[in-house]
């Protein structure tokens, strides 16, 4: 598929987002990022906890107001002076699998309730047998079957607890599904389950997600391209086997460095690269984003790249 802005589906530019620390202080949790997602493809986003990944995808879908900075979806933007019938259209393109698979579901109503509820509120037209034929297939869909409607969530495993999020987040039809860290509270038998999962909805829906994650060998594996976040910042984005293969910013070496291997003789010889930025610049330093190859692109000071530039001696 040729990569033009036809093909782009969602675009962020300069997205900020601020949270209150005190009376008069604030602390920016996403630091004016800039990204596009092209339609069809796995954006991956990762990042240590407190990066600003998961708010990134809050504010995305809608849970919290950006402080600065835009965010177009099927080229309209998204704002709240956007018509309200539109808004809601709109939005309704857009779901979240969350990462806890039991404090997303409402333990008083029963899976069909859950999956329904979506349903309803954007078809409030359709009759009782319609919603429940759906929400069968749904469960079906996922790897549940029917008779799992009439049940609450305590009856279920995570993982299925899991399945029953995603069908909910397909109830409404979406064109855009961002996954926050949906398998970071699952065995890791489970974990591989529900990728797969995923990878096989967006074969047959041609769903576009943003996966959020910490653990990059995953992200790697569902992943078409890959934005590493940093205290608010994406500091590298490339392709997928184009991060891992050459990885720039010291931040991103230090997260490839902490993939366990699964050879016990390399697994100790495995040298762990510790990052603190201090060690690395000047906080006063400018940054700046350069293009290293084909949509390789890397967060630093002009004296970093500089030093990536060939020797002329």
């Amino acid at each position: 598929m040729a990569v033009t802005e036809d093909n782009i589906l969602l675009r962020v530019e300069h997205l900020t987002k601020s949270f209150k620390v005190g009376k008069n202080s604030s602390f920016k949790a996403v630091n004016d990022i800039s990204f596009h997602i092209y339609k069809g493809e796995t954006f991956g986003l990762v990042g240590q906890s407190g990066s600003g990944k998961s708010t990134t995808g809050k504010v995305i879908i809608g849970l919290n107001e950006p402080t600065a900075g835009t965010i177009t979806f099927m080229g309209t933007t998204i704002d709240r002076s956007l018509p309200k019938q539109q808004h809601r259209a709109l939005c309704s393109k857009i779901q979240m699998i969350f990462q806890d698979p039991y404090a997303c579901l409402d333990p008083r109503m029963t899976v069909l309730d859950i999956i329904a509820e979506g349903i309803l509120y954007n078809q409030p037209k359709m009759s009782r047998d319609q919603i429940k034929s759906k929400v069968y297939e749904l469960l079906e869909t996922v790897g549940l079957s029917r008779e799992h409607a009439n049940r609450y969530p305590h009856e279920f495993s995570g993982g299925q607890r899991q399945r029953i999020g995603i069908a909910r987040a397909l109830a409404v039809e979406p064109e855009f599904i961002i996954a926050d860290e949906p398998i970071s509270a699952l065995d890791v038998s489970i974990q591989a389950q529900i990728v797969n999962l995923l990878k096989r909805l967006q074969r047959e829906k041609n769903l576009t997600f943003l996966f959020i994650a910490h653990d990059l060998s995953m992200v790697k594996y569902i992943s078409d391209r890959v934005a590493v976040m940093e205290s608010g910042r994406i500091v590298e984005l490339a392709k997928s086997d184009e991060l891992y293969r050459n990885p720039i910013h010291p931040y991103t070496k230090s997260l490839l460095s902490a993939i366990p291997l699964p050879d016990p003789r390399t697994e100790r010889n495995r040298r762990r690269i510790h990052y603190n930025a201090a060690d690395y610049r000047n906080e006063n330093e400018p940054l700046i984003w350069h293009l290293i190859s084909d949509e390789h692109w890397v967060l630093l000071t002009q004296r970093e790249i500089d030093a990536l530039q060939p020797s002329n001696a």
